[in-house]
Order: C-alpha cells, then structure tokens, then sequence
C-alpha cells in the first residue's frame, strides 16, 4: 500500500511536522493576573496651626496626592487661612513665604500672599502654594514654618 520514502532530506521535515503537530493543542492559560495594590497615599491631609506674631495667626493644610497618570508620583498643595487680630489692616502686599524641608534638607520654597486685605478682626485665604512634582512618591516633610513679611495698612 504505501511506499517508504527512501528520501533521507525527508526524515528532518517529517520529523518537525510531527513536533508541530504535537504542539498544536491549546497554550496553557496565563497565570492570574495579581489584583492591583492600592496605592499608599490618597488625597492625605495634614492640618496645621502657627502663629506668625504681631496678632497673625495661620491654619494652614497640607494635602498630598498620587498622580493618576502612574499612581507613584506626588505633589502636595499648601491652602490655609491667615485670621487677623493685631488692631492694625494687613495688606494683600504681605508676602508668606514657605519653605519646605525634608529631613533638614530644603525640597522647595515658594510665595505667596493673602488674596485681599485683612482687616482687624477679619481673616483671608492666600493663594495655593504647589509643590513640585516627586517621582518616586511621597517624601516625608519636617514641621513647616511659614514666615509672613507683614505690610500693614
């Protein structure tokens, strides 16, 4: 019936076609995927209180967040309010200046002022101060001590 191919160049081929078709069944399936970790900082805030002298009291927070681009990288904003009750009108020209340290080393500082003039008695947000943006999560910061170079009216 069938006729031996004497051909030795055919062994080889019909050898890989035998290891193909033996191969050909289904992939064995993926191993499960591990669920997503949380990340480990979420919309954190810190809330804060100083006072800047001269009757100038400062409640200020901290909230640090994950980028959602990556979930790893942070930045924090700084908000707060500056309560007046010195008897004297701080101007909006007043200047708060915030530096902030990590473990006793300056990561940045940045400026900002009150968003109107305070009268005695009164009180006024001041503009955000933002962070830059650090790659590699969340750094600890050290206690922060605003300093508010005061202009009153």
């Amino acid at each position: 019936m069938f006729q031996r191919n004497k051909n030795p160049r055919f062994l080889p081929a019909a050898f890989v076609l035998a290891l193909l078709a033996a191969c050909a069944g289904k992939p064995p399936a993926p191993p499960p995927a591990e669920p997503p970790k949380p990340p480990a900082l979420v919309n954190a805030i810190e809330k804060f209180q100083t006072n800047l002298g001269d009757g100038l009291v400062l409640d200020f927070q901290v909230e640090k967040k994950l980028s959602k681009v990556n979930n790893k990288s942070c930045y924090a904003f700084i908000t707060g309010r500056i309560s007046n009750v010195s008897g004297r009108t701080l101007s909006k020209k007043s200047v708060l200046d915030v530096p902030v340290y990590s473990q006793g080393a300056l990561l940045y500082r940045d400026n900002t002022s009150p968003l109107a003039d305070i009268p005695s008695g009164n009180n006024a947000d001041f503009e955000m101060v933002q962070s830059p943006v650090f790659a590699n999560g969340c750094p600890s910061f050290d206690k922060i001590n605003p300093v508010l170079r005061k202009v009153f009216l």
